[in-house]
Formats: structure tokens, sequence, C-alpha cells
């Protein structure tokens, strides 16, 4: 059976992983990530959002360490953080959306610990993209539903899923 080995925050904290991982309770913890449909998704995703609100662009961030806990940090793949944050080292206040691109290997209950993680630090609004199947969800605090139309909205910002799938 392995053990596994506690860290400190500090020490997390001091500490570059590659690929960057989540800290949980003084766990170092890999994130399922790197392969071409999560990688493509992120791609077009953040290039979407980039380009079609570009008053967004200093506050759109890729896996950015966020403090959801005194002794937890998420990495969400893409998030949109508030104006106030810009600049933080770690964000330590709630963005404006989260957004999580699943990987085969992720599952329901896993990816939902995540959002509830991302809900208890004040995060209003986070999206689930499935880039295998190609569906999106849009999930609030106590609530999850699929994209309505394939249309994924927040704040203000909406994106349709199928520009970001959309294969040239």
């Amino acid at each position: 059976m392995a053990t596994q080995v506690l860290v400190s925050v500090d020490e997390y904290l001091r500490t570059s992983y590659h690929p960057d991982r989540d800290y949980l309770d003084g766990e170092v913890v890999n994130r399922n990530l790197g392969e071409f449909e999560h990688s493509s998704a992120h791609r077009e995703i953040l290039l979407f959002l980039a380009t079609n609100y570009p008053h967004l662009r200093k506050r759109l961030l890729p896996e950015q360490r966020v403090q959801v806990r005194l002794n937890r940090f998420r990495i969400p793949d893409l998030c949109i953080v508030a104006q106030e944050a810009v600049g933080q080292k770690i964000i330590a206040t709630p963005p404006e959306l989260c957004i999580e691109i699943l990987s085969p290997e992720d599952t329901l209950t896993k990816t939902m610990e995540r959002i509830r993680d991302y809900f208890g630090i004040g995060v209003a609004t986070c999206w689930i993209i499935d880039p295998v199947s190609r569906e999106g969800w849009i999930a609030t605090p106590g609530h999850l539903e699929e994209a309505p139309s394939g249309l994924l909205c927040a704040q203000g910002i909406e994106m349709p899923l199928a520009t970001i799938f959309e294969t040239k």
C-alpha cells in the first residue's frame, strides 16, 4: 500500500510542478490533462474568449493557482479573475468564472468536488466542458444544467460550444 507524503502549504507554494498540481489538505495531487482533445479545447476556449471579449484579456488566466481554503489550492483549466485580483501571485479573490475541461479519467465525483471548492469561496459560475462528447454544462451553487442549445453563459459572457469544436 502506498503512503502519501504530506507537504506544508509553504513548501507547495515554493515548488514548481510541471504540470502544476492541486494542493488538498497537505497532499499534492496530479491533475488529468495533456491529451489532444483537452489541449485543443483549452486553446480554442482561450482564443475565443480573448478575441470576443478583449476587455477580459488581462483577467483571463490559464492554469492559475486559486486558494479555495487555507490549506487547499485548485488550478482551474481557465478562469476569469475579478478585477481586484489582477496581479495576485496566488488568486485569493473569488474568480468570476472557472472553466474545467474534462479528461477521460475525470469522474463526476472528482469534478463536482472541484466545483464545490470554487463555490465555497464565492465563485458564481463554473463551466464544465467535455471535449470528447463535445458537451458542456453550466454549474451554479446547487444547480447543474446542460448548456441550453449548446451555449455556455456567465456574467454577460456567451460561448457557443460549436465554435470551440469546429474543425478547420
